[in-house]
């Protein structure tokens, strides 16, 4: 469905991808079900690279993608997020290389950023470390959920969370990711107020609205609510 003019949500984010990555490669990684071909057909379109791998176990899709394209350390990134800060996601390497660690990322309240619904950053995690898992769960929770079972078995994993930026260190109560028709809606309005795809000042732009309509937050609580696992 177009989110912003013409474009679909993974066209949007595909393009500011191509626009802020610089020579870090990126690569969609889809499942083998004829209906990712839509997927994949985008992908052409913008001459992006593509893997596609199981759908249930992604965290094998995952590292069929890293050895068909030669990578060491991943950034996971989800695609239904349509105020995805890559630039910002991709200092995460820089962690996962100085500490040399298994897996980094951004904390909320402690917790990854991940397990929130804020959809404003992804995370970094080392190939061997997604081989390691890969030996240690057959459990479909780890399988489909990449790296859940690395931040939940902190004593085999080395794992750096840093305080998320911008003045979200502590806002669970927002939610910028895409799951409903709710959300679609609600999100394509932010995307138009906070003048599109994301950069530090549109974030802190983001923030600011959202901190100021009360309607707001409380329609997001609402999909919180309902959208939790």
């Amino acid at each position: 469905m177009p989110f912003a003019g013409n474009m679909n949500l993974l066209e949007l984010m595909l393009t500011d991808f191509k626009q802020t990555a610089g020579e870090i490669p990126f690569v969609v990684a889809t499942s083998v079900q004829r209906g990712d071909s839509a997927i994949v057909d985008v992908c052409r379109n913008l001459d992006v690279p593509y893997f596609r791998g199981p759908e249930q176990d992604v965290l094998e899709r995952f590292i069929l993608t890293a050895k068909q394209f030669g990578f060491d350390n991943i950034i996971r990134v989800c695609a239904d997020n349509p105020f995805f800060d890559l630039g910002t996601t991709l200092g995460l390497l820089d962690v996962l290389t100085e500490m040399r660690c298994d897996y980094a990322g951004f904390s909320i309240n402690g917790k990854p950023s991940i397990k929130t619904h804020l959809g404003l950053w992804g995370e970094a995690v080392t190939f061997k470390s997604l081989l390691k898992t890969s030996t240690l769960t057959v459990e479909p929770k780890y399988r489909e959920h990449v790296t859940n079972y690395l931040y939940s078995n902190q004593p085999e994993f080395q794992i750096t969370l840093i305080p998320a930026p911008y003045g979200f260190h502590n806002r669970e109560d927002l939610r910028f990711t895409l799951d409903t028709e709710i959300d679609f809606k609600f999100q394509q309005q932010l995307y138009q107020m906070a003048g599109g795809i994301p950069n530090p000042e549109r974030l802190i732009e983001l923030l600011k609205i959202t901190s100021e309509n009360e309607q707001f937050r409380v329609t997001m609580r609402e999909e919180i609510h309902r959208n939790s696992k």
